[in-house]
């Protein structure tokens, strides 16, 4: 394996076992690192030294090892500290010896915890929520400033490398303070976008993610590495669908009225799709909105409407769509075909 990708592999890892520590992880995070770990025996095996470092690295607190390397890191040479190494992890477990990136994974993650008194870098993950109807904005550490529609969810973490972004559900705008030193991540369930510094829209649906761009350049791709799809750069006035199956749809223009509409208290569609407005709907509809059938979902939808009359959206697709709504007593909503209930209704004569 080459090392460019050796060390790809590397970094992967270390930010899987990161985020594994940092006390703060969902199931959907869990499935997704099963699978990178499935994806490739290198991913294991990466993960496992980082495991087995930790684990030893435990075992090795007030032991004359750890007084013995602490001397060497201080005012000795390189060589000095490889040595210590050497000596130590021999005696800790046997790595292979035709493996050098196990040993220097081993190496270099052993002499920056020794380095900071066996301090890792404590990661605090934040969560932000919203309610039915409700929009928030909130400012991070490093001055990014993210509004969260109405019933979205995500978490907030960062290293000193590295910032991130899980968007659990619904959908946020992210204004990213540029550090190209430090860039800047979004998971949205099967999809990620990095960035450096941007303006970006993220919305996360049940079986797509779409990703839109106001400012700067924005890359979005599959979340594991097991695809050999390419990702797609976007630019400012441009948006991607991509659905959780692993397919992009095609790049389309977006306005900017369009793009700030939710943050305004609009909702504005131009050929969006009826899933997608579905979605939307029913973070400010009290009640749920369904979908009879699965081939409603790409029919195209042409509206504006205020987020406090949803009603007015409900009645719009019924007389603009081949579609007909049934509510319950609860006044929950299912979009049917026009088609379908029209054929339910004679064979039921």
């Amino acid at each position: 394996m080459q090392a460019d990708q050796l060390e790809r592999i590397n970094n992967e890892a270390r930010e899987w076992f990161t985020l594994m520590q940092s006390g703060s992880v969902s199931e959907l995070e869990q499935q997704q690192l099963q699978e990178w770990l499935h994806a490739n025996n290198a991913h294991q095996n990466a993960y496992d030294q980082y495991k087995m470092i930790w684990q030893d690295l435990g075992n090795l607190k007030n032991t004359k090892e750890l007084a013995a390397l602490k001397r060497s890191v201080k005012p000795s040479p390189l060589e000095s500290v490889s040595r210590g190494l050497r000596g130590i992890f021999s005696g800790l477990h046997a790595l292979n010896p035709k493996s050098q990136f196990g040993v220097a994974l081993a190496s270099v993650a052993l002499l920056v915890i020794v380095a900071i008194g066996f301090q890792p870098e404590k990661i605090v993950t934040q969560e932000f929520a919203t309610t039915t109807g409700e929009v928030k904005t909130f400012t991070l550490e490093d001055g990014s400033e993210i509004t969260l529609g109405a019933k979205s969810e995500l978490k907030a973490w960062a290293t000193k490398k590295e910032r991130h972004i899980i968007l659990v559900n619904g959908q946020a705008f992210f204004k990213v303070a540029k550090n190209p030193q430090r860039p800047f991540w979004v998971d949205a369930g099967e999809t990620k976008v990095r960035v450096v510094g941007t303006q970006f829209d993220v919305r996360k649906g049940s079986d797509r993610t779409r990703v839109a761009v106001l400012e700067g350049i924005v890359n979005v791709s599959g979340a594991t590495k097991s695809t050999n799809q390419a990702p797609v750069v976007l630019t400012a006035g441009q948006q991607v669908t991509r659905l959780n199956a692993g397919k992009f749809e095609a790049v389309n223009p977006i306005s900017v009225s369009e793009l700030e509409s939710w943050r305004n208290g609009r909702l504005i569609y131009l050929r969006a799709s009826l899933a997608d407005v579905v979605a939307d709907a029913n973070r400010y509809f009290n009640n749920s909105i369904s979908l009879g059938s699965k081939n409603l979902a790409d029919l195209k939808v042409t509206a504006a409407v205020s987020t406090n009359q949803m009603d007015a959206l409900t009645d719009m697709l019924s007389t603009s769509l081949p579609v007909v709504l049934q509510r319950d007593a609860q006044n929950n909503i299912v979009i049917m075909s026009r088609g379908d209930v029209d054929k339910a209704s004679h064979s039921g004569k």
